[in-house]
C-alpha cells in the first residue's frame, strides 16, 4: 500500500542561464544572432516527479502516474526516481513519443522563462495506460498539472471517489482555463486544492486573496493560495491562516510550487495541523529556489526543521485567525 500517488507529468529540464536585456517584462534576443550562456544544467522535472520525490524524501512510500517515451531521456527519468526510492510502477511507456522536454531560460534578472514540449505526457490514459488495480493500493493522489484530455482527470477523480482515496490538485492553466462551471464537479472530488493567487483570481474574478479563499471553499474542505513575496495562506472554513516568507538568496524559482505543495500536503496526510503543514511547504519551497534544479534540494521532515528553526522569526510566524 502507497502513501500517495503524485499524477501529472514527467519532463527532462534543462536550466539554460543566459544573460540578455529585459524591457517591460520582455527578454530581449536578436533575431538570427548568436548568444553565448553562462551555463547549462539538466535534471528531471514535472509536476509528478518533482513532487513524488519530495513526498518521499519527508517520509512518505510514493508511486508516480505519468507518461513518458521509450527514449533516452524517459530511462533518465525512471533511474533517478528508483534511486530516490519512488515506485515507478504506474509510469506508461509509450514508444511512439518522446519524453516531454522543458527548456528553462533564466539568469537574467526576471522570473524565468519556460519553453516547453509536452510529448508523451500529452498521451497520458490513451487506451488502456492506467494500471487502475495498482492505482487503487494508495490512500493518497495528488494531481498536479498535466496535458491530457480533461475526461482523462475526470476519469482518475471518479475512480479515486469511488476507492475512497483522497485528492490533493493543483491544477494547471490547461485545467483553470475550463472555467469555474467546468470545473466544479471536479472540484467536489477534491480534498485539498493549491493555486497561486493568479490562478485564484482567474476562477473566482476576486482580487482580494480572503475572498478568493472563501468563493473556492466552498467547493473544497481545504484550499491554499501562495502569493509570492507575500507568502502563502489556507483556509478550511473555520479558520485563515497566513505563512510569511523567509528572506533568502534565489537563484531559480523553477519548482517552487511543487516543493511547497508535497512540503505542505504531505504534513496533512500525516494527519497534522494546517500551521505544520504551510510551515514544512514554506520551507521546502524556499530551499528549493536557493539552487538550480527543481529537485536536489528538497528537504526530509528533518531538514525541514533544521531550516526553520535557523530561519523562523517573529516575523515569519504562521497566523491564525477565525474568518
Amino acid at each position: 500500500m502507497l502513501d500517495i500517488v503524485s499524477v501529472g507529468n514527467a519532463t527532462i529540464d534543462a536550466f539554460i542561464c543566459v544573460k540578455g536585456k529585459v524591457k517591460q517584462k520582455n527578454l530581449l534576443l536578436p533575431v538570427g544572432s548568436k548568444k553565448e550562456i553562462d551555463s547549462i544544467f539538466y535534471s528531471t522535472g514535472g509536476g509528478a516527479t518533482n513532487t513524488a520525490v519530495g513526498f518521499r524524501r519527508l517520509g512518505l512510500r510514493t508511486g508516480v502516474l505519468a507518461a513518458i517515451g521509450n527514449d533516452p531521456a524517459g530511462k533518465i527519468v525512471l533511474r533517478e526516481l528508483r534511486k530516490e526510492k519512488v515506485n515507478t510502477r504506474l509510469i506508461a511507456r509509450l514508444p511512439d513519443y518522446n519524453t516531454a522536454y522543458s527548456a528553462i531560460l533564466t539568469g537574467f534578472g526576471g522570473d524565468r522563462i519556460i519553453l516547453v514540449y509536452g510529448g508523451a505526457t500529452k498521451h497520458l490514459g490513451e487506451e488502456r495506460q492506467i494500471r487502475w488495480t495498482w492505482l487503487a493500493e494508495t490512500k493518497w493522489m495528488h494531481i498536479s498539472s498535466f496535458h491530457a484530455e480533461p475526461k482523462v482527470l475526470q476519469k482518475i477523480l471518479e475512480f479515486a471517489e469511488k476507492k475512497g482515496i483522497s485528492i490533493s490538485f493543483n491544477p494547471g492553466m490547461s485545467e483553470i482555463k475550463l472555467g469555474m462551471a467546468k470545473l466544479r464537479p471536479i472540484l467536489k472530488k477534491v480534498d485539498i486544492l493549491l493555486l497561486n493567487r493568479s490562478e485564484a483570481k482567474i476562477l473566482t474574478k476576486e482580487k482580494n486573496v480572503k475572498k478568493q479563499l472563501q468563493k473556492l471553499q466552498a467547493h473544497v474542505p481545504l484550499v491554499v493560495i501562495t502569493e509570492d513575496k507575500k507568502g502563502a495562506h489556507a483556509f478550511n472554513g473555520t479558520y485563515y491562516y497566513h505563512k510569511p516568507i523567509f528572506k533568502v538568496k534565489i537563484a531559480d524559482t523553477t519548482g517552487a510550487g511543487d516543493a511547497f505543495h508535497c512540503g505542505f500536503v504531505s504534513e496533512i496526510v500525516k494527519g497534522r495541523s494546517v500551521e505544520s503543514a504551510l510551515e514544512v511547504g514554506t520551507a521546502n519551497a524556499h530551499s528549493v529556489i536557493m539552487h538550480f534544479g527543481a529537485k536536489n534540494k528538497l528537504l526530509t521532515r528533518h531538514g525541514a526543521q533544521n531550516f526553520l528553526e535557523m530561519k523562523e522569526t517573529a516575523k515569519t510566524k504562521t497566523r491564525k485567525e477565525k474568518m
